[in-house]
């Protein structure tokens, strides 16, 4: 019975997973050559040497220029894929905990898709059915506060735009939300931006219509607290963007075939 030695190996009980998962670990630790893969793992010489070359063809290895065995690209596309997930998880506890704080009937976060925006993300007071699933619908713009934070943003990047609208649109932004009464409720929608100071995304608040009877504005601690959450659903999405381009990392010598690894 070979002794799996490698560190942060935890075994699984199935014999080849757990050598794989050791020479990982080891590679996690940076390029290695062969000697140090068998050192590092307890497994003979045959058994790390045909691993890695298994390995290699399906993307998991690759030797560098000094002839150094690295994590392989596949790995890489697996990383970034995994990174993006986090962030999404992370999004929805966002837009969940911001719900939970205001008392809002629904949280969503709308991005831009052409002449429409599109919920791609919600939190809900009540749901009809149990769904991790994001609802990706697309509206047109209107006149109501999502809407007006959009094109707030898309006039003044035009070249001409007439005095009144650009002053109306450059409050919009020097504010950073816009308030109003829709069929939803009362609603609140607040810009996020990236770092280069444009849309990336509007936060929206809504509220039952037995709310506008009392107030017919959220308060300034609501707005203060939705304003804090966009400042970090932004960087959340800034984390979703850097790890977005998986499709433009090449599957370099990719050869998956019915090898037999025992």
């Amino acid at each position: 019975m070979v002794t799996i030695t490698a560190p942060s190996s935890v075994p699984s009980g199935v014999g080849v997973l757990d050598k794989v998962s050791a020479i990982l670990a080891v590679l996690e630790q940076g390029p290695v050559r062969l000697p140090t893969v068998v050192s590092e793992t307890g497994l003979t010489r045959p058994t790390v040497h045909r691993l890695v070359l298994a390995m290699e063809d399906l993307g998991l290895v690759e030797a560098d220029q000094q002839g150094r065995f690295i994590a392989g690209p596949r790995l890489a596309r697996l990383a970034m894929v995994a990174h993006q997930a986090i962030a999404v998880r992370e999004l929805r506890r966002e837009l969940r905990a911001l719900r939970a704080a205001t008392g809002a009937k629904s949280v969503r976060l709308h991005q831009r898709h052409g002449d429409q925006r599109i919920c791609v993300a919600e939190a809900l007071r009540y749901k009809s059915a149990p769904s991790d699933r994001n609802p990706v619908r697309a509206v047109a713009m209107g006149t109501d506060p999502v809407s007006r934070v959009f094109l707030a943003w898309q006039r003044l990047s035009r070249v001409h735009v007439s005095g009144s609208d650009a002053a109306v649109c450059s409050g919009v932004r020097h504010r950073g939300w816009v308030q109003g009464v829709t069929d939803e409720g009362l609603v609140l929608a607040v810009a996020v931006c990236g770092r280069d100071g444009e849309l990336a995304a509007v936060l929206s608040l809504s509220s039952s219509s037995q709310r506008i009877r009392h107030e017919c504005s959220y308060g300034r601690e609501v707005i203060r607290t939705a304003m804090e959450a966009a400042a970090r659903i932004s960087g959340r999405l800034r984390a979703k963007e850097a790890t977005g381009p998986v499709k433009g990392l090449e599957d370099r010598d990719r050869r998956v075939g019915p090898r037999s690894v025992e």
